[in-house]
């Protein structure tokens, strides 16, 4: 029996042919590879349409092998919902974490101080700094007091003391009710402490091979466990590309991988002890395309190394590299994307960074709603309830390849040339990293690359979020009143650090037997950067010119004519200025250029920006300068692209343009240096 029903059926098939002819059309000469096709940073394009001619056997397999990646059973279930916890009190931080498994999360990252992390002992400058002060078991014991490890997954942020911190973490879990069927995150990662601090307690390939020899012992102790983190976060937030993380990720997992089997594990086991953690930024498709592309890249060496499971455990996080510290409210938009990205890619945890989580400590609001956007995702959209729910989109699987493809292809060339261990220790990879880093700068100041709050749409005079400020003498006072006498010795075995730990053993105790007090290995660390960091320099300097005199820097628009004359070009100018903090002086405009210059007198500003259309330009330009110069400005700015003009506008007194595509940190730093001082309020 025939279809009755065909839609559209009058109308002539669609093919990329016409499509392409239209869209020409409506470039009206412009080139098509320009406009349309985006090029990546890791050197393959994007094209504006996929058919299903862009289909081959490579992508049309990729779908087949995720679904062999993914437990059926998380359809129901759905992804973990991880909260992280950096408050300096163990008792404060022991409520948020009760709040949070009580209101929707199902497992917690409980970061260690810095103190902590660098192995160092209470009395220390950084204890409480970046973290919570746990250095004993009894601190542990606090900030998991009454939490079902057995229930809800802990895992540990702990740097170079990721082994002493996951002894802490065995002797307490040891100690809980249904103890064989934890599932900690130990999280031991010396690679990614490298990458991120510059220095190790010992030797890189010691540090690796210790990691392995305590992470056997660890999954003998609990066998749901994973032992080992595969951290890709220090890579991204340096600035490298999707495609230079995965690699780092891939060259990563494979150096633990090595010496997890060399321990004699098998390699199903050992590929099951590592957690895979991945940074995921604001490009949604990408964020999608990086984890697929992760975990068929990771079930190909699985296959290769001999494994029967091709399973693999992701944690994705929000990356802070995307997170911004003005207009933080945007963060929750951000934030929805990354983990909208991290569910559809199959991440099997998901930590969603709170709004406020880089200027301070996070209150129960934010935290409520870093939880409630996945809460949300699963329960009322149910993005878990579809195995590998991008498979079968032609863009999405074009982009899956093409990213794997590359990130393939860099892997190789890491190990080629030695591993991960030796890029990191020659310095070729920070080099490549920072090479991508300038080039994403490039297209931050520009705002090739917009940032929505920051280049876009700034508010200079937002509220200001707050955050708490704890009180950290309390706070190392009740920790050294924890704290009992260890004047044992520390052995280098799990079993004897967790006895160690029972008998009141530190992690600066454990530390310190165990590695001695002088690092062993020093390179260059990755720097962190944020993609609005030098726009948020400016805006600091702003804001503090405004706490010492009352006002913002500012500049005065110098509208020409009626509201619909110079509304878009002053718009784009109070705009273009904002994003550096110098707030503009807007007005309706005037008709002549003594009105301009009597306006711009009585303002108070030292600079002006000229706003019209093209044809005001021509006839009152040179008189409007000139009239602004009279009257004190000091600099005067013309919005819009001079074109051969250039140099007649330049001798009536234009001092800079401002268009689409000009420099915006450059120009408003030069603004902000010729208002405060070059050192003012730096």
């Amino acid at each position: 029996m025939s279809d009755p029903l065909k839609l559209a059926s009058e109308f002539p098939s669609a093919d990329y042919a016409s499509w392409r002819k239209l869209a020409e059309e409506a470039l009206k000469g412009a080139p098509f590879e320009k406009k349309l096709v985006t090029n990546t940073l890791d050197g393959f394009s994007v094209q504006p349409i996929y058919t299903n001619d862009d289909q081959d056997d490579a992508t049309r397999l990729i779908h087949e092998v995720l679904n062999a990646t993914v437990e059926p059973r998380e359809t129901v279930t759905g992804w973990d919902i991880r909260q992280l916890h950096t408050h300096p009190d163990p008792k404060a931080t022991n409520a948020a974490i009760l709040e949070d498994l009580e209101n929707g999360a199902t497992s917690i990252t409980l970061r260690l101080d810095a103190a902590a992390r660098a192995g160092r002992e209470i009395s220390s400058a950084e204890v409480g700094v970046d973290g919570i002060a746990i250095q004993c078991l009894a601190d542990l014991d606090t900030a998991l007091e009454d939490v079902y490890t057995n229930l809800a997954t802990v895992g540990l942020d702990a740097g170079a003391a990721g082994v002493p911190a996951a002894a802490l973490l065995a002797a307490h879990i040891a100690n809980t009710d249904g103890a064989d069927e934890a599932a900690p995150a130990f999280n031991i990662d010396p690679i990614g402490t490298l990458v991120s601090t510059g220095t190790l307690p010992c030797g890189a390939q010691h540090a690796v091979d210790h990691a392995a020899s305590v992470a056997v012992e660890l999954i003998d102790l609990f066998p749901l466990a994973t032992a080992i983190s595969v951290n890709g976060a220090p890579y991204y937030n340096a600035g490298a590309t999707d495609g230079q993380e995965l690699a780092c990720l891939l060259a990563s997992g494979v150096t633990y991988l090595r010496a997890l089997t060399d321990t004699g594990m098998a390699v199903d086991q050992a590929a099951g002890a590592m957690v895979f953690n991945v940074a995921i930024g604001t490009d949604f498709f990408a964020g999608i395309a990086k984890l697929r592309a992760l975990r068929m890249m990771w079930s190909r060496i699985l296959s290769a190394s001999g494994a029967e499971d091709a399973t693999i455990t992701i944690n994705a996080v929000s990356a802070e590299m995307a997170l911004t510290k003005v207009d933080p409210w945007v963060n929750m938009l951000r934030t929805t994307v990354t983990s909208f990205a991290a569910g559809l890619g199959g991440a099997d945890s998901v930590t969603c960074l709170p709004y406020d989580h880089l200027i301070g400590l996070p209150d129960g609001f934010a935290r409520r709603i870093a939880r409630n956007t996945q809460l949300i995702l699963q329960e009322e959209s149910n993005v878990h309830r579809v195995i590998d729910p991008a498979g079968g989109s032609w863009f999405i699987e074009n982009l899956t390849k093409e990213l794997a493809k590359a990130a393939w292809s860099k892997f190789q060339s890491l190990e080629s040339s030695g591993g991960i261990l030796s890029a990191l220790a020659n310095g070729s990879l920070k080099t490549e990293i920072e090479t991508v880093w300038n080039a994403r700068e490039k297209r931050l100041s520009t705002r090739r690359d917009p940032l929505t709050g920051v280049s876009e749409f700034p508010n200079i005079a937002e509220t200001k979020v707050t955050c708490e400020r704890p009180d950290l003498e309390a706070i190392i006072a009740d920790a050294k009143a924890r704290q009992t006498k260890f004047d044992g010795t520390v052995g280098n075995s799990l079993n004897a650090m967790i006895e160690a730990a029972r008998s009141g053993a530190t992690i600066g105790h454990m530390f310190t037997d165990l590695y001695g007090t002088s690092a062993a290995t020093c390179i260059g660390a990755l720097p962190a950067h944020r993609l609005a960091e030098r726009y948020e320099a400016l805006r600091k300097r702003s804001d503090a010119h405004k706490a010492k005199t009352g006002f913002f820097p500012q500049v005065f628009l110098a509208n020409l004519g009626k509201v619909a004359q110079h509304t878009a070009r002053a718009s784009f100018a109070r705009n273009f200025f904002e994003a550096g903090g110098i707030e503009a002086i807007t007005n309706n405009g005037f008709a002549t250029a003594d009105d301009v210059a009597t306006a711009f007198g009585n303002s108070g500003a030292k600079i002006a920006i000229i706003c019209g259309s093209d044809a005001q330009y021509a006839d009152m330009v040179a008189d409007v300068a000139k009239a602004l110069k009279a009257k004190g400005a000091s600099m005067v700015y013309l919005a819009g692209q001079p074109g051969d003009a250039r140099s007649d506008y330049e001798a009536a007194g234009i001092n800079e343009f401002v268009f689409v595509g000009a420099d915006v940190l450059a120009i408003c730093g030069t603004a902000l240096d010729h208002l405060l001082g070059k050192q003012g309020e730096k």
